[in-house]
């Protein structure tokens, strides 16, 4: 296998995104390796945070690099779609066992446990049918298409331009298209005036609204990631105050998770059991709702922010002024 190398003192645009697609593709083969020697679901994760973090990369540098088809969002994206369905379950199970184990009734507790345990069971998603997914030929072309390129790079446009001059070009598109999703005035009423109004709504309403909107807000969660993927790959430039608006970011990020995380143990539970559920497992579905009301009030603090003058202008001129690395 191929030694992944990095450029040194990277300046311009085209040893800034070698350097990031070396760092990616080091963490795949990496994690790669530790599935298939080690039972730690973490190692999933970290192989589909590189994933994504790789797309990103393709995105931002997207004028810039000229890559083999193969390297593309859609077949890194479908690869970790597929590996994503185990995290997924494994999520689950963290929650039902540890999240949602208060005020449970005797009863509901042996039905959660025999839910548990029916996850626990070899199906189509366990660890043997990832280490399938990862001896398949297509992902062994993506991997093997990604070593040649870096062992030969091939550039196109801009390549050459340092990257400090132009960066802000590179990060207004997504940071643009992230602040101005449709899911950030979810909930929200605008007056007379043009102001944008957080609404106070009951712990009913707020159950009724993720019900309707899960996914706008699945959605704004995913380009959250994004944002912040690519926000990160530029924080030497930066001043202080930068990261603090991928904090920012990153918070909003994992507000929306654990919203979607309940979403999914609901679609879950309605696909096993039915409906029924609500009636069998009634208290752990308050226990849902009252968890989804909490969290929609930490996720209103996030909206009533970014919808001030001084957030949207103070973001603006800090992507505007960079340091000379």
């Amino acid at each position: 296998m191929s030694i992944i190398t990095f450029k040194d003192n990277a300046i311009t645009l085209a040893d800034y995104s070698y350097n990031a697609i070396a760092t990616q593709t080091k963490k795949i083969i990496k994690y790669e390796e530790k599935i298939l020697t080690e039972d730690n679901p973490e190692n999933l994760h970290q192989l589909r945070v590189a994933m994504r973090k790789l797309r990103s990369i393709l995105s931002v540098f997207n004028s810039t690099l000229k890559l083999p088809l193969i390297i593309n969002d859609k077949n890194i994206g479908d690869l970790a779609r597929i590996l994503g369905k185990q995290r997924d379950l494994d999520i689950l199970k963290i929650n039902l066992q540890d999240k949602f184990n208060q005020g449970i009734s005797n009863i509901e507790t042996q039905f959660i446990e025999k839910i548990i345990a029916d996850i626990n069971k070899p199906s189509s998603q366990d660890t043997q049918e990832i280490k399938l997914i990862l001896s398949t030929k297509k992902y062994h072309k993506l991997k093997k298409s990604l070593l040649n390129w870096l062992d030969k790079p091939q550039f196109k446009g801009m390549a050459n331009v340092k990257i400090q001059s132009i960066l802000p070009f590179l990060l207004f598109p997504q940071i643009s298209y992230f602040y101005l999703q449709s899911a950030w005035f979810i909930g929200t009423t605008i007056n007379e005036n043009g102001d944008i109004l957080v609404n106070n709504l009951s712990k009913e309403e707020v159950n009724l609204l993720i019900d309707k909107e899960g996914k706008n807000l699945h959605k704004l969660r995913k380009e959250a990631k994004k944002t912040r993927y690519q926000l990160e790959l530029f924080t030497d430039f930066y001043p202080i105050e930068y990261t603090k608006y991928i904090d920012f970011i990153k918070n909003g990020q994992e507000i929306l998770g654990v919203i979607q995380d309940n979403i999914c143990l609901q679609d879950y539970l309605n696909k096993e059991i039915g409906k029924k559920w609500l009636i069998k497992l009634l208290n752990l579905y308050n226990l849902i709702i009252q968890d989804q009301y909490i969290i929609w009030q930490k996720w209103q603090q996030l909206q009533t922010q970014i919808f001030t003058k001084d957030y949207q202008n103070n973001l603006m001129s800090i992507i505007n002024f960079t340091f000379e690395k």
